[in-house]
């Protein structure tokens, strides 16, 4: 009957008959929808849907039912337009022969060892698709495809090459390696990108409509923008490539620098977060591919209000996004209001309809590729000098700046025939580091070396450290660690160099350390100031647990949180929570609470 309608009517028609499957697979493509579509292209499960379907973790990850039936919860709870698989993003790893950690009922699965080193050779194997968690994710995407009956689409997701191989050798390593020898991470990529396709190729098998790849550690926070183009963009064109679905590419952090690099990849979709110009992006790639309209997963998502998430909606709405998403992974504690608010404020637009792309999911224009130390920073603008006259001190510091371990230890040990290892460490060291953060704000340098000159400068402590002995004196003591579930050390590290170069006793606790450990550490140790990182959404809720435990041991201390999830906002969420905001901000605070500033007196001095 619809056939016989005029072309109007039968417009009108369609849009009634829209369910939400259609409408995202439509959206996704460039074509017209009823309305805006709504979904969440990484980890949808919260502990709301966990408790009303009966479906936990971690058990969820390793059972195909309790998988399919957490994730269906999707559309069925939320009122997402799409469902997802898996949770985690260890599932190509554990694949590959990297050991994973049980997350247990609260936290996801993560690796514990990274077993690989650059520029060996990876071997994928004959059977990949029958190793670790890949059958139950490929199961379970069979249990969606029958049990959905075509009402919502399924979203498959893989990991990026750059980001799996960050599990295979170690984050800090790829991330240096990136920089000092890209050739040497390339096997590693290598390997991730053949499992990442044979993987991708089942899912759509089994009944996936779109696929996702999260490609989280190529964001320009933390890569160069040409370390993306040369060396991880072509890795993701490949993978795209041999994907027959539409694709959804997602990159966490600020993306400006590589926009055009991103369209140019081929992906049907552009998943981004929040702290990119989400405007500037969906101008830039209107016509050439869609571009999703992010919601702030953490203060909008998990802390604000049903009306703020509205709030966020309708602006992007306003300004023409044809689906909304979160930015990120939805962390487990965000209320089902808020998540069910997008879907309610969607319903309430107007029709959207999205200009397709020139292709097949493929834009015709050339890569025009915005580097940030090109444009922003002019060749001769910036200086890497450390500017100190004296020359012993100027060669520790700029050996430091450049990243240079085995320089800065000889010229300490140059330094030390005129001056006290105390003198270096203040005079050279710390300035050193002082103008590698300004760098690093400058977005002149970037992660990498910020590392290697981390790396420097504790080296030249060290040797400083042996010179003094016994007669060191201590300005302090910092308990710290990674938050459970997460293995990114980066921060980290960084901040216990700049505190251990200011004197300060650090006790380094690791990655990924369980609440309880932190809690006997504290108490063990009595340290004057407790630092926690959580590079994700999904881990940092650890750190509200933690201090819940101390605040049962009668124990009150400065704890201060940083990393890429947390906010102001969140640390305020909780007793004794300080953020931590930039790694140089430690020293500072470290000394404020060693000379008996509380919690309290903190917050008021570095809080905005």
């Amino acid at each position: 009957m619809c056939g016989r309608l005029p072309s109007t009517q039968l417009w009108h028609c369609r849009r009634c008959l829209m369910n939400p499957r259609k409408r995202f697979l439509s959206a996704i493509m460039g074509g017209r929808v009823d309305r805006p579509s709504v979904v969440c292209v990484n980890q949808t499960a919260t502990y709301e849907q966990m408790n009303q379907l009966g479906a936990w973790w971690p058990e969820a990850h390793y059972k195909a039912a309790s998988m399919a039936r957490l994730a269906a919860g999707a559309l069925n709870i939320l009122g997402f337009d799409a469902v997802r698989v898996p949770f985690c993003q260890t599932v190509e790893a554990e694949a590959l022969g990297v050991p994973i950690r049980d997350g247990g009922r609260e936290s996801l699965p993560a690796s514990s060892a990274h077993p690989f080193t650059p520029g060996e050779h990876i071997p994928v194997p004959n059977d990949i698709l029958q190793r670790g968690r890949i059958p139950v994710v490929l199961d379970a995407i069979r249990i969606l495809k029958t049990g959905l009956r075509n009402e919502a689409a399924i979203i498959g997701g893989v990991v990026g090459p750059f980001s799996v191989a960050g599990h295979l050798l170690g984050t800090d390593q790829l991330l240096m390696q990136s920089f000092l020898e890209p050739d040497s991470v390339k096997p590693a990529m290598e390997a991730a990108l053949e499992t990442a396709a044979v993987f991708a190729a089942a899912m759509v098998e089994a009944g996936a409509e779109v696929i996702c790849i999260e490609e989280m550690a190529a964001s320009t926070d933390l890569i160069r923008p040409s370390t993306f183009t040369d060396l991880v963009l072509p890795f993701l064109q490949n993978l795209i490539e041999c994907i027959q679905v539409p694709t959804v590419l997602h990159i966490c952090g600020n993306t400006d620098p590589i926009i055009d690099a991103l369209i140019e990849s081929g992906a049907d979709a552009l998943s981004i977060d929040c702290k990119a110009n989400v405007s500037a992006a969906l101008e830039k790639a209107r016509g050439r591919t869609t571009v999703i309209g992010p919601i702030d997963t953490t203060q909008t998502l998990l802390y604000g209000t049903p009306e703020q998430v509205a709030a966020s909606a309708e602006k992007l709405l306003s300004e023409g996004f044809s689906i909304i998403a979160p930015a990120c992974a939805v962390p487990p504690g965000t209320p089902t209001a808020n998540l069910r608010a997008m879907v309610d404020a969607a319903s309430k637009a107007k029709s959207a309809t999205t200009k397709p792309p020139t292709g097949p999911g493929k834009p015709s224009t050339t890569v025009e590729v915005f580097a940030r130390y090109d444009i922003r920073v002019q060749k001769g603008e910036v200086s890497t000098s450390s500017g100190l006259e004296d020359p012993l001190l100027a060669r520790v510091a700029d050996s430091v700046i450049k990243g240079d371990a085995r320089q800065t230890e000889e010229a300490v040990q140059q330094a030390l025939r005129k001056y006290s290892p105390l003198d270096i460490i203040n005079l050279a060291l710390v300035p050193a580091i002082d103008k590698v953060g300004q760098l690093w704000d400058q977005e002149y340098y970037f992660l990498p070396q910020v590392i290697l000159a981390a790396d420097a400068m504790q080296a030249g402590v060290r040797i400083c450290e042996q010179e003094m002995g016994e007669s060191a004196q201590k300005r302090g003591k910092v308990v710290m660690h990674v938050a459970e579930g997460d293995v990114h050390s980066i921060g980290k590290n960084i901040v216990k160099a700049l505190l251990v170069a200011n004197g300060f006793e650090v006790i380094d606790l690791g990655i990924d350390v369980p609440v309880e450990k932190v809690v006997e550490a504290v108490k063990e140790h009595k340290p004057h100031l407790l630092t926690g990182s959580a590079l994700m959404t999904t881990t940092m809720s650890a750190f509200p647990k933690i201090a819940r435990r101390l605040e049962e041991e009668g124990i009150e201390i400065p704890f201060a949180c940083g990393g890429g999830a947390v906010t102001q906002q969140f640390c305020e969420t909780f007793n004794m929570g300080i953020y931590g905001g930039k790694a140089n901000r430690a020293p500072a605070i470290a000394k404020a609470a060693a000379e008996g500033k509380n919690w309290r007196e903190l917050r008021e001095m570095f809080h905005r």
